[in-house]
């Protein structure tokens, strides 16, 4: 123990005179550092609870006697805190030094599952591509020409779900707004990929969220879709992709301000996960996965977290397997905020993948129409619904 204690103070000694040393360099160069309480908090974070419980033991026996050592806390050692305070990087996990280099890879501090569906994985934590010039031309004087078997696969299957026992209602109210930040997302059944992006301007994710707007109408629940093409919008301001969520904010902000009723707010996305992790097959009918995507730039996430995990339950239970989970992204990542301070009743939806075709994504609308109708019929004998607390002007 007293060779353990010498050691230890060694080691603190060394980088307090590393620290007194440095300072000292910086200080005669001019330069001015500064390390934000914001910085340390983040980097405390990561420190577990145990970790810190056996520190503490070092100092009081009787603490380090109720305390199990684990692997949580040996990978938490003070070596190892230090490492990362200073580089960023956390030992053990390589995604923290190839995160910032590798295109799509995105680490734990970025992106996090709340509830993990089946077959998730890290892996699906990915970063979005801009769609590519070639694909997203102004075709505003276009008008595309459909084939017959493309206007069969617009169509949803004859065979629908069973409705909900009782039909939900809003009284005619229009109470959910359907729309597209990145509206051109398409399929690779419907186009042809250029670069890293697979787009379209007519065949892609808006005709999905069109679908989903009508099957909650038909099923009770009053809704509206945006026709808003997003990424036209940015081109003809001359404004950078990345810019998609802020532009779909105005979208959003004068659909609210025509309607004061609309409190469930859907942007409908497309993923780029392989085939084998978004599609699930529901008594011989094959659907795109699911995946609710919670930004943690917004104040208030917690609660949007809250009624995407309510969903993800209630589809677990109607539609087995076809929620992919709901997966948290922090300040970090692209954007982090996804529009949905506007209210708790705002979600980002991955309908799933490049891979996945038309009629599946169409096939997962109805599915989604009956889990929401079903939500808000529950959330009504309970007197719990999202809709009592109003959208943000």
């Amino acid at each position: 123990m007293a060779t353990l204690i010498q050691r230890q103070f060694a080691v603190l000694s060394f980088i307090t005179a590393f620290l007194f040393v440095m300072t000292g360099v910086l200080s005669l160069g001019g330069n001015r550092v500064a390390i934000t309480s914001s910085a340390i908090q983040q980097a405390a974070s990561h420190i577990s609870s145990l970790a810190i419980l056996n520190w503490m033991g070092q100092e009081i026996p009787a603490l380090s006697a109720t305390v199990q050592a684990s692997s949580d806390a040996r990978s938490n050692s003070v070596t190892g805190f230090l490492f990362q305070l200073a580089t960023n990087i956390q030992p053990g996990d390589l995604r923290s030094l190839l995160g910032r280099e590798l295109p799509g890879m995105v680490t734990t501090e970025d992106a996090r599952f709340v509830v993990q569906g089946k077959g998730a994985t890290l892996a699906d934590f990915y970063v979005e591509y801009p769609a590519h010039p070639k694909q997203v031309a102004d075709t505003s004087q276009l008008v595309p020409v459909v084939e017959p078997q493309e206007q069969a696969a617009a169509k949803p299957a004859e065979e629908k779900p069973a409705p909900v026992a009782k039909p939900a209602t809003t009284n005619g109210k229009k109470v959910v707004f359907v729309y597209n930040s990145h509206n051109r997302e398409s399929w690779f059944s419907e186009t042809k990929p250029v670069g890293t992006s697979v787009d379209h301007p007519t065949r892609n994710i808006s005709l999905v969220s069109q679908h989903l707007s009508e099957a909650l109408n038909e099923r009770g629940i009053g809704a509206d879709v945006s026709k808003d093409d997003i990424y036209q919008q940015l081109l003809n301001k001359k404004m950078d992709y990345a810019l998609s969520y802020a532009q779909s904010l105005q979208v959003v902000k004068a659909a609210v301000e025509k309607n004061r009723e609309l409190h469930y707010f859907f942007d409908l996305h497309r993923d780029t996960a392989p085939r084998d992790r978004t599609t699930v097959t529901i008594k011989g009918k094959t659907y795109a996965r699911v995946m609710f995507v919670i930004g943690k730039r917004n104040k208030s996430h917690e609660k949007n977290e809250a009624f995407a995990t309510e969903l993800h339950e209630l589809m677990e239970k109607m539609y087995p397997e076809l929620s992919r989970g709901v997966m948290e992204k922090g300040a970090k990542t692209d954007h982090g905020e996804y529009n949905q301070s506007i209210s708790p009743g705002s979600l980002l939806m991955e309908i799933g993948g490049t891979e996945n075709t038309l009629q599946e994504s169409l096939n997962t609308a109805e599915a989604l129409a009956d889990v929401f109708a079903a939500y808000y019929l529950q959330a009504e004998k309970v007197g719990k619904t999202v809709a009592e607390e109003p959208a943000k002007r």
